[in-house]
């Protein structure tokens, strides 16, 4: 078995092991251009890619809070394919203007491909977040979105584009870069 990593870490949407290197070469958005916002659309899920080049243990989801913080969010971790992984469950916001961890089963995924999710039961509720300048940008990064997901999906999901447009759709929901991520765990915890 590849020994876990030995010190535990953050992986966040922002981070280079997911689409940080694509928003810093770009130039598209910046750290210090994230803001508090609303959810675009009401239980739209939001997949953002990332990479493990070996195995982590999983022990903690998260999302920086907004301004205000409203209803319930879901945060996950699903495989390439859209298979479901682990994720928060539906879980109150709490907290404004601050990181708001749930800590779930420790579950071990790596190495390969993976994306983080997340969804907002209501578009009051707020979460940090970035945008694209265009959505072809977060098509390339690999984004991916899905109507209707309130909590996040248990069983397999099929991802649509970031390309496709709908009238219900704003600009802004295909452009939206969540803040999310985990937290990985002491090895043996």
């Amino acid at each position: 078995m590849t020994p876990l990593l030995e010190i535990p870490k953050r992986i966040a949407t922002y981070s280079l092991d997911a689409i940080g290197s694509e928003i810093t070469s770009s130039a598209v958005t910046a750290l210090s251009s994230l803001a508090s916002a609303i959810n675009p659309v009401t239980s739209t899920a939001y997949f953002v890619p990332f990479c493990l080049g070996h195995p982590v243990s999983v022990s903690r989801v998260f999302s920086i809070n907004g301004t205000t913080a409203q209803g319930s969010i879901d945060v996950g971790i699903y495989d390439e394919d859209g298979t479901y992984i682990i994720s928060s469950g539906s879980t109150t916001q709490t907290g404004t203007s601050n990181l708001q961890f749930v800590t779930i089963t420790n579950t071990v995924i790596g190495p390969g491909r993976f994306y983080l999710a997340v969804s907002l039961n209501t578009t009051q509720g707020t979460i940090l977040r970035g945008l694209w300048t265009t959505t072809t940008q977060g098509t390339i990064a690999g984004m991916k979105y899905l109507f209707d997901t309130f909590p996040l999906p248990t069983t397999g999901v099929t991802f649509t584009n970031l390309t496709n447009t709908y009238a219900v759709l704003p600009f802004r929901a295909l452009a939206y870069i969540p803040v999310i991520g985990f937290t990985t765990a002491f090895p043996g915890q």
